[in-house]
């Protein structure tokens, strides 16, 4: 393989990380006039569909029954549309209370102490 001499000189290459803009000011939004009119998300278009064809909905209910006898996979959804998801509660040890050593619970403590104090915040007395 033969090196092809650059076409442009260091740094000034069209694609160069230092011809990057600097980022927006503080407050300044990335996108200041949002999406734009008339654009749907695939949600809104689906809710849309539904709502003006009960026929559609009754269908597509009466299938997903069929599937959740025939799939597990599918009866999970189906109760997860109805009944909402299951919570999943997290315990310590043995089942009991989540338990936080003092020490490490004092160096969060310090640490959240000496970032809102650099920042100017105010938040009282820290617990040990």
């Amino acid at each position: 393989m033969s090196q092809q001499k650059a076409k442009y000189p260091k740094g000034k290459h069209p694609n160069s990380l230092a011809n990057l803009k600097k980022g927006w000011k503080p407050g300044q939004s990335g996108n200041p006039k949002g999406r734009p009119p008339g654009i749907k998300y695939v949600s809104e278009a689906l809710r849309e569909q539904l709502a003006n064809d009960p026929a559609l909905v009754d269908m597509l209910a009466k299938k997903l029954i069929e599937r959740a006898k025939e799939n597990s996979n599918d009866l999970n959804l189906l109760f997860e549309r109805t009944e909402g998801k299951v919570t999943q509660p997290i315990s310590g040890e043995g089942g009991g209370p989540i338990e936080v050593n003092i020490d490490y619970k004092r160096k969060i403590i310090s640490a959240i102490s000496r970032h809102a104090a650099a920042n100017g915040e105010d938040k009282g007395d820290p617990e040990p």
